[in-house]
């Protein structure tokens, strides 16, 4: 029995001894998550979309931490998911239904991913370029796609019930797209000042 109350107050010696560790290690990181969490919501007083921008990079400020090029680079990953899952849901659209909003546009190919998976092709070559004016000018691309893709979705139609629910859905969509490639923009071009 005596053993077992060795062993014990051993244990709490030694916990005793690292829990100043523990809480110092506890409480770093704690401000390492602030202070990217300040830096973040700092640098999106640059763009349009301040909440938006806020909202989307604040899940990853352990990987932004205060360092632009991180934050650049996760805003534009974050649209570029976005962009892809957005083209996912058109393109899961069952045939049917697919076929139903074509039959209620104005015009036949108004429901289509093409501007989508354009505007998502120019995301990725705007990640693979270091020269400021081609990153802009593919992301600036991109942007006009988005634009052009959620003109297409916001046309006035005849669809009714669950079809005019699914045209909101991914006019939504589409309309955060545009908002997201704008503060893509507007980080870039703060970090490209610096």
């Amino acid at each position: 029995m005596a053993k077992h109350y060795k062993v014990f107050f051993l244990v709490l010696s030694i916990s005793y001894l690292f829990s100043g560790e523990l809480t110092a290690a506890a409480t770093e990181t704690t401000t390492t998550t602030e202070k990217a969490l300040s830096f973040i919501i700092s640098s999106c007083k640059t763009t349009t979309y301040r909440s938006l921008c806020v909202h989307s990079l604040s899940t990853y400020a352990n990987t932004i931490q205060t360092n632009p090029q991180r934050l650049v680079k996760t805003a534009l990953s974050v649209t570029m998911k976005h962009a892809q899952s957005t083209k996912l849901l058109v393109s899961h659209l069952k045939n049917s239904q697919f076929r139903t909003l074509q039959d209620c546009a104005p015009s036949p190919d108004v429901y289509n991913t093409d501007r989508l998976t354009e505007a998502i092709l120019e995301l990725k070559r705007s990640d693979s370029e270091s020269v400021h004016s081609q990153f802009l000018f593919h992301v600036s691309k991109a942007q006009a796609l988005f634009i052009s893709a959620s003109d297409d979705w916001e046309v006035e139609n005849t669809c009714s019930g669950s079809f005019l629910s699914t045209t909101k859905s991914v006019q939504a969509r589409l309309v955060n797209l545009r908002k997201e490639t704008s503060n893509v923009m507007s980080l870039f071009n703060a970090f490209a000042k610096e």
